[in-house]
């Protein structure tokens, strides 16, 4: 009986340290996981806004000084448009917390359907689109790489 407790008190002790180490380890995977987050949110706002240009640029209704994207003559315009406004809907998934609760894969492959989708947009359907969508292509490598 005599050792019973010192035992107990050290197996305590140590089942303490070990508790307080696999919170500080998860912490740690937490606060990594929110960088990750931030940055695919911020490399899906960035989409956003490349895309927000290309529609504004095909929009006939809008005045514009110069522009680099136009439809190919027989594509429709408002068609078009739609499918533009469908990549902004599903981007703005990669902003709500719902996202985070997905895995840096998962994001990443979601992400990469919506670019491809993108690239197959603008190579059919603009006027030298196989030029703009290599173009953006390389432009939005660099703001992944740089965020």
């Amino acid at each position: 009986m005599d050792q019973l407790f010192p035992v107990v008190f050290v197996a305590a002790f140590i089942a303490f340290i070990l508790l307080k180490q696999i919170k500080h380890f998860t912490d740690n995977l937490d606060n990594a996981g929110d960088t990750s987050f931030s940055k695919y949110s911020n490399f899906s706002v960035s989409i956003q806004n490349y895309i927000r240009m290309i529609k504004s640029d095909i929009d006939s209704t809008k005045e514009k000084d110069t522009v680099k994207y136009t439809l190919k003559e027989n594509i429709d315009e408002k068609k078009s448009l739609e499918i533009l406004a469908d990549f902004l809907r599903k981007l703005v998934f990669f902003e709500t917390l719902l996202a985070k609760q997905k895995s840096s894969s998962e994001i990443e492959s979601e992400l990469f359907k919506v670019l491809s989708s993108l690239d197959g947009f603008l190579r059919e359907n603009c006027e030298e689109g196989d030029e703009r969508a290599d173009e953006l292509r390389e432009i939005l490598f660099e703001e992944f790489q740089n965020n």
